[in-house]
C-alpha cells in the first residue's frame, strides 16, 4: 500500500524492519502504540514524515482505521548473537556481505551471465556451484568501499534486499549532500532585487538593508528531512495568513504569491512562462501525491552582494546572486533548477564561450558545495505542451530518485 501510495522510501524503510512490538488492546478510538524494532544502524534513517506514512497506512491495513503512534527502537539484544562490530571498515565488509546475499538468490549456472552484467570478472558456473556467495565475494574482495556503493545502488534495483538497500542509504547519508548549517532562505521576490549584506562575518548572518518587504524570509530550523510544501505551507499559515485560514486556503495564498515572482521582466503574453510552467507542472505533482512532497521554492537568494565595495572579498558583484528554483531534499541534498536563456550563452545572439565558462565554472563551485544543478534550455519552452510533458517526467524521476515516489519504469 505505500507503494501504491506512492511513497517508495517508507515501504523500503518498512522492509528493514525486524520485530515489533504489536500495540496492547485499549478501548475504542483512544491512540495505541507501535514499536518498529530494527537494527541499531538503521535507527537514524527513519524520520517523522516517514513513520506517519507507516503508521497512515497501518491503520488502513492492519488495524482497521484506527489510530496508532508509530515509533522506531534497536532490536531487542539477543544475549545468544555474535556482537555487532562497528567503524567504517566493518561498513564496508557489511556491504561487500549485502552484495554477495542480495545475488544469492540467482541460479548457479545463470550467476555467471548476472555477474559480467553488472561488470565483474567472468568465471565458470563451477565455481558458482560450489558456492555462489564466495563467487560474488571473490570479485569484489578489493573494491573500495565507494565502488561498492556504486556497485550495490545498481544491484539492489534488481535484486532487492532490505539490508542492501538500509547500508548504502547509512554510507549515503554520511557521505553526501549539504554539509553547512542551514540558516534562512529569502526567495521569491515579487518587487526591487533586495540588497544584502554580512551583518555577521563570524555567524555568517546575512541582512537585508533594502527592499525587504517584497521577498519571503524562511527562517525556521531545518533538520535532514528537507523541506516539505506542507512545512512551507504551515509556515506561511502561521506567519503570513489571517488567522484562522485553513490549509487549503494557505497553500493556495502561498502558490499565488510565489507565482508573482516568476517570470519576472518578461514580456506579457498569453501563453506561460518557463518558470510559470515549471511551477505549474509541480503544482499539479503536489495535488497527486500530497504536501509530503519537497517545496519547489522560487527565486532564491544564494549570495549576497555587499552593500559596499569595501566590504566585498573581491572586486564586483559576487556570481550566482540568485537561483530559479531550489529543491531542499531528505539528507541535505539540495537541487538547483535553472533555465538557461539565452543571454546565459550569448552576446547579441552570438555564442559568448566567456559567459559559457562563466556558467560551468559557477555550477563546479556549487557540485562541490553539496549542490545538484539541474539545467534546461530555453528551446525546451518552445512548445508548452512538450514542456510540460518533459517537466513531468523529470520530477517524476527526480522524485523517485530521492525516494519520495515509487520507482519509474522506462
Amino acid at each position: 500500500m505505500l507503494v501504491q501510495a506512492g511513497n517508495q522510501r517508507a515501504a523500503r524503510l518498512l522492509s528493514l524492519v525486524q520485530d515489533a512490538d504489536e500495540p496492547a488492546t485499549s478501548p475504542a478510538g483512544e491512540s495505541q502504540g507501535v514499536v518498529l524494532r530494527v537494527r541499531p544502524i538503521f535507527l537514524d534513517l527513519f524520520r517523522p514524515a516517514d513513520l506517519q506514512a507507516i503508521a497512515t497506512q497501518m491503520d488502513k491495513l492492519v488495524f482497521g482505521g484506527s489510530h496508532h503512534e508509530v515509533t522506531v527502537a534497536a532490536m531487542l539484544a539477543d544475549p545468544f548473537a555474535k556482537a555487532e562490530l562497528g567503524g567504517t571498515g566493518t561498513l564496508t565488509i557489511q556491504l561487500r556481505e549485502a552484495i554477495a546475499d542480495a545475488l544469492h538468490p540467482v541460479r548457479s549456472y545463470d550467476l555467471p551471465e548476472v555477474c559480467r552484467a553488472f561488470g565483474l570478472a567472468d568465471g565458470e558456473g563451477e565455481e558458482a556451484h560450489y558456492s555462489k556467495r564466495g563467487y560474488v565475494r571473490s570479485r569484489i574482495s578489493d573494491y573500495t568501499q565507494d565502488q561498492l556503493c556504486e556497485l550495490g545502488a545498481r544491484v539492489v534495483e534488481s535484486h532487492y534486499l532490505p539490508q542492501l538497500w538500509g547500508l548504502l542509504q547509512v554510507l549515503a547519508s554520511g557521505t553526501s549532500g549539504v554539509t553547512s548549517a542551514f540558516k534562512n532562505l529569502i526567495f521569491a521576490a515579487d518587487g526591487p532585487k533586495p540588497e544584502l549584506v554580512l551583518a555577521d562575518a563570524v555567524s555568517n548572518t546575512i541582512e537585508i538593508v533594502t527592499n525587504a518587504e517584497f521577498c519571503l524570509v524562511y527562517d525556521r530550523p531545518l533538520d535532514d528531512a528537507g523541506l516539505s510544501w506542507a512545512d512551507l505551507v504551515s509556515w506561511w499559515a502561521e506567519t503570513k495568513a489571517p488567522r484562522g485560514t485553513d490549509d487549503r486556503d494557505a497553500a493556495n495564498e502561498l502558490y499565488y504569491r510565489l507565482a508573482r515572482s516568476l517570470d519576472v521582466g518578461r514580456p506579457k503574453s498569453d501563453e506561460l512562462g518557463p518558470e510559470s510552467l515549471i511551477f505549474q507542472v509541480y503544482a499539479k505533482l503536489l495535488r497527486q501525491h500530497g504536501f509530503q512532497l519537497p517545496a519547489l521554492v522560487p527565486q532564491v537568494h544564494l549570495h549576497y552582494d555587499p552593500y559596499t565595495r569595501k566590504k566585498r572579498r573581491a572586486a564586483g558583484p559576487l556570481p550566482r546572486q540568485r537561483m530559479d528554483f531550489l529543491m531542499l531534499l531528505r539528507g541535505r541534498r539540495r537541487v538547483v533548477i535553472e533555465i538557461d536563456g539565452i543571454q546565459h550563452y550569448a552576446v547579441e545572439r552570438q555564442a559568448s564561450p566567456k559567459l559559457y565558462a562563466e556558467m560551468v565554472a559557477e555550477d563546479r563551485e556549487l557540485y562541490l558545495a553539496g549542490y545538484e544543478v539541474v539545467r534546461f534550455g530555453g528551446e525546451e519552452f518552445r512548445s508548452a505542451e512538450r514542456a510540460q510533458t518533459t517537466l513531468h517526467e523529470f520530477f517524476t524521476r527526480l522524485l523517485a530518485v530521492h525516494g519520495y515516489l515509487s520507482e519509474v519504469k522506462n
